[in-house]
């Protein structure tokens, strides 16, 4: 198996992968979490997981295709030209 050092741009699966992707994210090692948690890596690969922490939603795992869409959809809505914040 080919090891890619951690910091190492993650290939686009397919041409259409238009979106700015995963750059710049930070990487986990998917092999630990599947030894440890092999039913919540198998659930995270059927759809969204969000997992809880002290009784509250801390996280949320998505499949790499559905964070695609979901980053091309925000991608349509932006506004153009950075955030201003009034004063009150």
């Amino acid at each position: 198996m080919l090891r890619r050092p951690p910091d190492t741009a993650i290939p686009a699966s397919r041409d259409d992968a238009g979106g700015e992707g995963l750059e710049g994210l930070p990487r986990a090692d998917a092999a630990l979490i599947a030894a440890v948690q092999p039913a919540l890596f198998d659930a995270a690969l059927a759809g969204p997981v969000v997992l809880t922490r002290h009784g509250h939603d801390a996280f949320v795992l998505l499949p790499v295709d559905q964070f695609q869409r979901l980053l091309l959809q925000a991608a349509a809505r932006r506004l153009p030209g950075p955030p201003v914040i009034e004063p009150e």
